[in-house]
């Protein structure tokens, strides 16, 4: 029956795609609909259909080879949108960590539980490939699919209201399976949408809601990471923009910020202090992350070349690693993933995994500081540096965290990527057909008004 169901699923993309390409309003449900998703992947039924599953039988950051319904919307994405090929230069760095991956599978003990790992990291080549096809034909597109992520973060924020207040939970999950997993997908819509804010970008009424609601959801998962970085990438972001170009929205801005600041700060220290009465620290007696690390440590020194995709828990848990790193014996704690991404990409696929991992994730981030720097006094220019903020949050949370791996993570890490793709491929273009060459075109943004008037008309169309 889910085989019928899969082929059905698979066709449906096509009258997807000729929907998107017919219909101007329904392709901005479409693109709502694509950012919305994965906020609610752990909540939704019928999100995934697992055409192999071992729920309850492994333990990693996958557990099938699925399909989803993400998945079906890029592909239908990948057939609507006209255009060339996305640049090698931006697709080498995640095909070079799926092959790297890939090798790892002759390391594997369950080389079938490895290929799961692999082919979730494909359906996100398929993602960041659709979005920035996307976002390069139309900023429209951009402004859509963030759209469906605040209003994620607005349905994450009425859970963890009544989670807090309604079922007394000291650290709340939203819609998520876990705390911290809902502390990283914040990122994703704090940053871009303060930069949309703080450039002035109108008409965009939903923009202080949706950071107000997304700095509530961080501050009640009383995540010390979540609550610190998401300070500390607010302050990048705003002087990032200041740099740009100081103007009395900003300043005004930022005297609201500092009001909201002291506002807030009370609840802030009372979900933490609520928190640490529950569940006081223990960090002197027993370090949770310092454990499952030097156990990684161990595993590396053993397997420089990796133990296979998916497969930390298994190895840590059977061969003795987590009980020489003292990990705590119970079940929970070893069936639990190493605190770190990093140290996890060097578990399972080596030295060479570590390099491809951290290169797969720089590019994107690089390209989107370069480009929104160089485009520092328009919306885009702005918006590619919001999406590098939260790009660059995420992957110093994730020194703290694995989650980056999960899917719902990896939908959002992968179409801000796309996006930042294709925004930055729109700005190339710009900057080579330039009459007087890049000098003259710099000359021309410096003196450009940072005003929602003087937006390029293909973005005041979509204000």
């Amino acid at each position: 029956m889910k085989f019928v169901v899969l082929i059905m699923a698979l066709a449906s993309a096509f009258p997807l795609s000729l929907g998107v390409r017919g219909n101007a309003a329904f392709a901005r449900l479409f693109w709502t609909l694509f950012g919305l998703l994965p906020f609610l992947a752990a909540a939704l039924p019928l999100f995934d259909i697992g055409i192999i599953s071992w729920a309850g039988e492994w333990v990693g950051f996958v557990y099938s080879l699925e399909i989803t319904i993400v998945d079906i919307l890029a592909l239908a994405a990948l057939l609507a949108v006209p255009g060339g090929p996305v640049p090698w230069a931006y697709k080498v760095p995640l095909l070079v960590y799926i092959a790297v991956a890939s090798l790892s599978i002759f390391q594997a003990t369950e080389p079938l539980a490895a290929t799961f790992g692999i082919w979730q990291f494909m359906r996100m080549f398929l993602v960041v490939v659709a979005v920035t096809r996307a976002a390069r034909h139309d900023p429209k597109v951009v402004v859509d699919i963030l759209r469906g992520m605040a209003i994620g973060m607005g349905m994450n924020v009425i859970a963890v209201v009544y989670q807090r207040f309604g079922l007394d939970l000291t650290q709340t999950r939203g819609l998520f399976v876990h705390q911290n997993t809902l502390g990283l997908t914040t990122h994703f819509v704090l940053f871009p949408h303060l930069a949309m804010l703080l450039y002035g970008y109108g008409r965009l009424r939903y923009l202080v809601p949706a950071i107000m609601a997304t700095v509530l959801v961080v501050i009640f998962t009383a995540s010390r990471a979540a609550v610190g970085l998401a300070a500390i990438g607010m302050v990048i972001t705003y002087c990032a923009l200041a740099l740009a170009g100081l103007t009395q929205r900003k300043v005004m801005l930022a005297l609201a910020a500092a009001v909201a600041l002291a506002a807030v700060a009370p609840m802030a220290i009372s979900t933490f202090q609520n928190r640490f009465e529950a569940v006081p620290l223990t960090e002197e007696e027993y370090d949770e992350r310092a454990a499952f690390e030097l156990a990684a440590s161990y595993i590396v020194a053993d397997y420089p070349a990796g133990v296979g995709v998916n497969h930390y828990v298994y190895i840590a848990k059977n061969f003795g690693y987590s009980e020489r790193a003292n990990v705590s014996p119970s079940e929970g704690n070893r069936n639990n993933i190493v605190h770190n991404a990093y140290w996890l990409a060097a578990v399972e696929t080596g030295y060479l995994g570590l390099f491809a991992f951290v290169l797969m994730l720089a590019v994107p981030l690089v390209t989107a500081l370069k480009w929104g720097w160089r485009e520092r006094m328009t919306a885009e220019g702005n918006l590619l540096l919001g999406m590098g903020v939260a790009m660059l949050i995420a992957y110093v949370h994730s020194m703290y965290e694995w989650v980056i791996f999960a899917r719902e993570i990896q939908y959002l890490l992968f179409s801000t990527m796309g996006m930042a793709f294709g925004l930055s491929l729109r700005a190339a273009v710009k900057w080579r057909t330039a009459p007087a060459g890049r000098s003259t075109a710099r000359s021309a943004y410096a003196a450009a008004p940072a005003h929602p008037s003087a937006m390029p008309a293909r973005w005041q169309a979509t204000r």
